[in-house]
């Protein structure tokens, strides 16, 4: 499984998390920095994501997408990256300021 994030700051908030409940996790800041064959929840961003593929993917801050700052188009093309990762299942959150969050008012929300 792999979590995938939009900013830096979600990274260490999922790594948290996951300490808290105890569950094997790895960060992905570079190339070089994991081993994609260890049986742990891989943490990274969307842009690191690419060229990867996991059987479950959860998209973590895609209702902030896109920021004021950010091209709706660029955002957009990185969601779809981080999207196609997941070979099976696909998990997105959508709480948040962003475009892509309102567009959806009718999306089911999940209780923790």
């Amino acid at each position: 499984m792999a979590v995938l994030c939009r900013h830096h700051h979600e990274i260490e908030q999922c790594g948290a998390a996951l300490q808290r409940r105890r569950l094997p996790y790895q960060v992905r800041k570079s190339a070089g920095s994991y081993d994609p064959t260890a049986d742990t929840i891989k943490v990274m961003t969307m842009h690191v994501s690419k060229g990867l593929e996991f059987p479950v993917v959860a998209l973590v801050g895609v209702g902030s997408m896109p920021s004021a700052k950010l091209e709706e188009s660029e955002e957009a093309r990185l969601f779809y990256v981080a999207a196609t990762r997941a070979t099976h299942a696909l998990y997105i959150t959508l709480s948040g300021e962003g475009n892509f969050g309102r567009r959806l008012p009718n999306a089911p929300q999940a209780a923790i």
